[in-house]
């Protein structure tokens, strides 16, 4: 009996770590691609590139067929008891389409630019290799990772991890090291990020479609080519709003599923066997979206209570002369970085600023304030004057400032929260990734009936 229970153990264990070794290899490729595509001509960059994906491809068929002797049937390809072929053709055009528009939207406000026709050469690089990058992308992070893992774990847990690996495949860690924090912040939401939004989105249209792979191939194959070859783009604001409608676009096809592809027989596994008629599911259905809305709403309201009684209770008890800023500028390095928010208190007297404190003031030669290191006090004619610098200039600012035109004194520094007052739109893009999750845990969380007790005769 113990012996039977090691095995099973063990054969469960293999069974999920095969998903990581899949893609540790696939990384393993692409950071070898990304190494040696700086020593290559376009040409060969291009060859390289499609080499890449081939080779993702025939991992895919080696752990499907070799490793486990399974059918690549079981993982996506030819499932049976999935949409109709011709069904699941028509969907996916409307969907690409549907994402497509939305993504588009800003430019209806700013305007949009014709791209230049591509070579014959990119033409046909992009024809050949879209459908090729969705075939091997789909096939080993949504086939094999998230199906084998939703099989063994959850399908929350599936969903999540499978997209996340997928998130790390198209990031390029090489890129960090020549940006500053705005420009890895920019990657991380422009590319990152919006891979696992697209993981997450794929993933569910694959569950949805009876784990069949042709419906999130076609969506991926018309997204590529839109991406690369499409003729039209939107003149974008900045890279915040060009994120929140990618991710509205995303929403916009989670919707669209959740209410017109039926949810796969094998949620029934659930419920006991339970048999559930399509009046009673609907019905099901609707009452989970109330509920999942009026939770959305009602955890948003109670952290805006949270955060508005923090900052009160913070000014409290400092005292009513305490404000808040943000650092737009890296003059404070490495004490302040840019980005971050100061809590900046009032002085009451000009002899409690010393030589060392970092205030905020008003000075005659800019126009805003600035927040800088006192280096000097000295007395100007019976006053207190103060000469500051920043940390990472090299001189002492231009002109003394007297106790009049500072505001306060910093007392507490907390970094990289000073982007949500210095960027609204980034505030805009992380509403928006709380609705793409709360849409998402709605979509997951199906409906379970109430089971009364069962008769034994």
């Amino acid at each position: 009996m113990m012996e039977v229970m090691r095995r099973k153990l063990l054969a469960a264990a293999r069974s999920v770590a095969l998903p990581f070794f899949l893609f540790l290899f696939c990384f393993g490729l692409f950071l070898a691609y990304l190494l040696f595509a700086g020593f290559m001509t376009v040409d060969e960059t291009y060859v390289t590139y499609g080499a890449l994906y081939l080779s993702i491809l025939l991992l895919f068929f080696v752990f499907v067929k070799a490793v486990e002797g399974s059918t690549i049937g079981a993982y996506g390809f030819l499932t049976e008891g999935a949409m109709k072929t011709r069904t699941t053709v028509v969907a996916a055009v409307a969907l690409t389409t549907v994402f497509s528009l939305v993504a588009l939207e800003p430019g209806l406000v700013t305007g949009f630019s014709l791209q230049p026709p591509p070579t014959l050469l990119v033409f046909g690089f992009f024809l050949f290799t879209s459908p090729l990058v969705a075939v091997a992308q789909e096939a080993v992070f949504r086939g094999y990772i998230f199906k084998k893992l939703a099989m063994r774990t959850t399908l929350s847990v599936g969903l999540v991890v499978s997209s996340m690996l997928f998130a790390l495949q198209t990031t390029n860690p090489f890129v960090f090291s020549g940006l500053s924090l705005e420009g890895a912040l920019q990657y991380l939401f422009g590319n990152t990020f919006v891979s696992f939004a697209l993981g997450i989105t794929m993933g569910l249209y694959f569950y949805k479609s009876g784990w069949s792979l042709l419906g999130p191939l076609i969506v991926r194959t018309g997204l590529l080519l839109e991406q690369n070859l499409s003729p039209i783009s939107a003149l974008s604001a900045g890279w915040e709003f060009t994120f929140v409608f990618q991710l509205m676009g995303f929403a916009a096809l989670i919707v669209i599923m959740n209410a017109f592809i039926k949810e796969p027989r094998l949620l029934a596994k659930k419920y006991l066997d339970l048999q559930v008629g399509p009046k009673r599911w609907r019905f099901l259905r609707r009452a989970r979206w109330r509920t999942e809305a009026k939770r959305t709403l009602r955890t948003f309201a109670i952290l805006v209570i949270i955060v508005i009684s923090c900052l009160v209770g913070f000014q409290f008890a400092l005292g009513g002369s305490v404000h808040l800023a943000a650092i737009p500028t890296g003059s404070m390095r490495p004490t302040i970085y840019p980005g971050a928010l100061v809590v900046v208190q009032g002085v009451s007297s000009p002899g409690q600023i010393r030589v060392g404190d970092i205030i905020e003031f008003s000075p005659s030669w800019f126009n805003g304030s600035v927040v800088h290191r006192v280096v000097e006090v000295q007395s100007n004619q019976g006053s207190l004057v103060y000469s500051t610098k920043g940390d990472n200039n090299t001189s002492p600012d231009v002109l003394p400032v007297s106790y009049a035109n500072v505001t306060g004194r910093v007392v507490l520094i907390v970094p990289y929260v000073g982007f949500l007052v210095l960027s609204p739109p980034l505030d805009i893009a992380l509403v928006a990734v709380l609705f793409m999750s709360s849409l998402l845990g709605s979509s997951l969380k199906s409906p379970k009936p109430r089971i009364g007790r069962r008769s034994l005769g």
